[in-house]
């Protein structure tokens, strides 16, 4: 009997049940939230927009919508059925399965001047050495001035600050399910 495909919002759904501490929400981001991060990126070309736990591909939609080349998109996913699924559905963008928390060891050269980060990762239960790690590796990564772009059900900034990083709420979408803010990350400009 032929198998019957699986709607995102279910693949999602059932992938968030069965690791809730790796698949940050029970449903995809909705249209207006992808938008909103997506519009925190610069659209002109040059250099690397990279997206850390892109799930089923909501946010990668939007990224593209908002003009960057596929070429010059990367996403890195750590559960295989997502990892599939963006492959089939953006043949052109080099999607990497594994996992974005080692970002740097997966990009090797490529992890030097990204001009953006799109994170997605339920950062918020993970040890704040974890999470510290993460926005220094981010920072490193980043071109100067580029922004570091999560987003978190936290209504207080998710990864903590460190000396010469500002943070700042760009959005709150409180018609997505469940509501969401969009946090930008930046080098101070007073470094």
């Amino acid at each position: 009997m032929p198998t019957v495909p699986v709607s995102n919002d279910l693949q999602f759904l059932r992938e968030f049940l069965a690791r809730p501490l790796k698949v940050a929400s029970p449903v995809p981001s909705g249209r207006k939230l992808a938008r909103r991060i997506a519009e925190q990126i610069d659209p002109q070309p040059g250099g690397l927009v990279l997206e850390l736990g892109p799930g089923t591909g909501a946010v990668t939609r939007a990224i593209r919508e908002q003009g960057i080349a596929d070429c010059d998109l990367v996403a890195i996913e750590s559960e295989p059925r997502f990892v599939a699924l963006l492959r089939a559905q953006f043949p052109q963008v080099r999607i990497i399965e594994g996992d974005a928390f080692e970002f740097t060891k997966l990009l090797g050269e490529d992890a030097g001047s990204l001009r953006s980060i799109v994170c997605g990762l339920p950062v918020i239960g993970r040890p704040v050495h974890s999470r510290n790690k993460l926005l220094k590796d981010a920072m490193a990564a980043l071109r100067p001035g580029a922004p570091f772009i999560q987003f978190s059900y936290s209504i207080r900034p998710p990864l903590p600050c460190a000396k010469g990083i500002e943070v700042r709420r760009a959005a709150t979408v409180r018609l997505n399910l469940p509501p969401m803010h969009v946090w930008v990350y930046r080098r101070s400009s007073t470094q």
